[in-house]
């Protein structure tokens, strides 16, 4: 099996064949949809190294390679689907849920603690964060953004990646600012048009994904992948959600005097509000005429 192959030979193999043996290790799943090129470009190496990392490990080329990663993440696939299937009580259900989750969150603290680190620098010392996502994405987006600015003061605005939005927004963008782009669960091409403008535009962008082959992966500064492969028939989100809170504490620890600061004015705000109302509770609503 190509995992015990990639360890026999590890230790003789030359760097850029390290970096593809650490990315079909670490990400097994995107590798399993990557064709050679794809590869190539994902670890910066010439797509004729794919192939002869292939060949150096055993196999013909990286076509055999391919097919056995391939049948690999089906059983796993399949394997954790019969786990939950032969789950006979509710608890049982909820503990392979749990089982699964911990997996995930141990695979994540592995191979995307660096990831996560460097996209949040990127965002807590930006002017500006554009944050975007299509369908349940944005609904995270939305929540971040809003979250940013009254705790750190760092101004964070959400937007769907619509031709038009995205038209709109992108010339709003300035350099300084950065753009966070979800895309868990989707293949996010228009999230991808969001980033590469954004790029264009001198922003640094960081894409969140369940995925490291969609556009917006492969097109960001930084990409964080996370695990969702679920032991029911939907993607889980447990940890995207989960990944959002430790972004935004992770913001919020890096920029203790900002939050401090942003507090107080809040609250500075809140009173102000409070006492218009007391002085406005007896103001009647002038009648139409």
């Amino acid at each position: 099996m190509f995992k015990e192959r990639i360890r026999e030979y590890y230790d003789a193999l030359t760097p850029g064949f390290r970096k593809l043996a650490d990315f079909i290790m670490l990400h097994t799943l995107d590798a399993a949809f990557l064709t050679a090129s794809e590869l190539a470009r994902r670890v910066s190496v010439d797509p004729a190294t794919v192939v002869r990392f292939s060949q150096e490990i055993g196999y013909s080329g990286y076509r055999e390679l391919s097919r056995e990663i391939k049948r690999y993440v089906r059983d796993q696939v399949t394997a954790t689907y019969r786990e939950a299937k032969e789950a006979k009580t509710e608890e049982d259900v909820i503990n392979v849920i749990l089982d699964n989750t911990q997996q995930h969150l141990q695979q994540f603290r592995t191979t995307e603690t660096q990831s996560l680190a460097q996209a949040t620098e990127i965002l807590k010392s930006a002017s500006r964060v554009w944050i975007t996502g299509e369908f349940t994405s944005y609904d995270i987006a939305a929540y971040l953004a809003k979250s940013l600015y009254p705790t750190v003061g760092i101004p964070a605005a959400s937007f769907q990646p619509s031709i038009s939005e995205t038209a709109s927004v992108v010339a709003q963008m300035k350099e300084g600012e950065a753009l966070l782009a979800l895309a868990i669960g989707i293949p996010g091409l228009d999230t991808g048009y969001a980033v590469q403008m954004a790029r264009q535009k001198g922003l640094k962008t960081v894409c969140i994904t369940n995925s490291g082959t969609v556009l917006p992966a492969r097109e960001a500064d930084v990409t964080v992948i996370i695990p969702t492969r679920s032991p029911i028939a939907v993607a889980s989100y447990n940890l995207s959600l989960l990944l959002v809170g430790v972004v935004w504490e992770a913001i919020v620890a890096g920029q203790v005097e900002l939050a401090a600061e942003s507090f107080t004015t809040v609250h500075g705000n809140m009173a102000e509000i409070l006492d218009l109302r007391a002085h406005t509770e007896d103001y009647e609503v002038p009648k139409a005429e």
